[in-house]
């Protein structure tokens, strides 16, 4: 209970966004086709820096000026060229961005940092009371105010979408194959416990299989959702069919025998008769399954998914990263704004447990009473 309030109240924290009022001169001549447009845009914002602080801090000493131009978001001119090339009219009354977290956390332990907070605060130039809307619409960036977990989102359900595409069906088929049609012989047997021994298997051993098959042998592009899939499709095979096999055992057999004895073939009898009856309880398991590989990490950081990918992932080949991958590289980093983004990701993977977790057992409730 402790450590679920300190998540949440971490995550609290990373909802609010701090910014600072700057008044830009002379946007309109900026051009979106130069090759200088990022410089120029850097330099209206510097522009604007140096107006409010010139009176109150020596600009003229290097080291003062980069400490007093960090106040501002590293990313804060790609804000101010995405609104000019939107052509979005700047006004006159000023423009918010972004300011530097890391400049606010460490603002108490330096004398020029301090003169340059109190002097926007003194001037109401900085407000802390933004929405972090960052947090939801972007993906993993090197400034904390910058960075949000749509992309590892997005990676996590076209991961999980390959996954259940070759494990849905592969799983079912193999469960209906041993318990309906194959025979109790010694072949039948070595399968049942090489199933049952995979299913213990620690899931780095995936891992290592997904990187020597399937990117080295095979050549699936690396850190992709297609690579992430097809490694916990291997996790989770064994558990869809052991739920199969359950869900098929549990069928009664005057069903069966009835169908069989009104001239039904064997799979007429799997089809018809014995699938319908047991399909609450794949569902069930398939929802299980999916709880459970949407917190696998470890598989997934031996094929390359830990990479730094700051682009939103469109198609199952992109680079791309997941949630649990995502929150072990936040929660690494030294920096405590990232700690909290962390906080809000871990949120968001529980909401999705949950979730899933609900769906599971309103279908038990709904459908564990379905007569044939």
């Amino acid at each position: 209970m402790l450590v679920l309030c300190s998540i949440v109240n971490n995550g609290y924290k990373a909802l609010t966004a701090t910014k600072i009022l700057l008044h830009l001169d002379d946007t309109e001549s900026i051009r979106k086709d130069s090759e200088y447009f990022r410089e120029d845009c850097i330099k209206r914002i510097h522009s604007a820096l140096d107006k409010i602080l010139s009176s109150h801090v020596d600009l003229n000493n290097p080291e003062t000026k980069r400490i007093a131009y960090s106040i501002v978001s590293e990313t804060a001119h790609y804000e101010l060229a995405d609104l000019i090339q939107k052509n979005v009219r700047i006004s006159h009354d000023g423009l918010w961005l972004n300011a530097s977290t890391e400049f606010l956390s460490g603002a108490k332990n330096n004398e020029i940092s301090s003169v340059v907070l109190k002097t926007f605060e003194d001037q109401e130039r900085i407000k802390r009371s933004f929405f972090n809307k960052s947090l939801f619409t972007n993906s993993h960036s090197k400034v904390p105010e910058n960075a949000g977990i749509l992309g590892a989102l997005i990676g996590s359900l076209l991961t999980i979408i390959v996954c259940l595409a070759i494990a849905i069906p592969l799983g079912i088929m193999t469960g209906i194959c041993m318990q309906e049609l194959l025979s109790n012989n010694k072949v039948s047997s070595i399968i049942e416990i090489s199933i049952n021994n995979l299913s213990s298997v620690p899931s780095i051993i995936f891992g290592v299989l997904g990187l020597v098959v399937y990117l080295n042998i095979f050549g699936v592009p690396r850190s992709s959702s297609l690579a992430g899939g097809m490694t916990l499709s291997i996790m989770i095979l064994p558990y869809l069919i052991l739920t199969t096999r359950q869900a098929l055992a549990a069928v009664p057999e005057s069903v069966k025998h009835a169908a069989l004895s009104l001239g039904a073939t064997n799979m007429q009898v799997i089809m018809h008769h014995s699938l319908p009856i047991a399909f609450p309880a794949l569902v069930q398991g398939v929802l299980v399954s999916v709880a459970r590989i949407i917190g696998e990490s470890s598989p997934l950081i031996m094929i390359g998914m830990v990479a730094f990918v700051i682009d939103l992932p469109k198609t199952f080949l992109d680079p791309a990263s997941v949630l649990p991958v995502q929150i072990y590289i936040w929660a690494n980093n030294s920096s405590a704004e990232f700690t909290k983004i962390s906080a809000i990701a871990i949120l968001a993977l529980l909401m999705i447990l949950l979730v899933l977790n609900m769906i599971a057992a309103f279908i038990k409730r709904r459908l564990d009473n379905f007569s044939f």
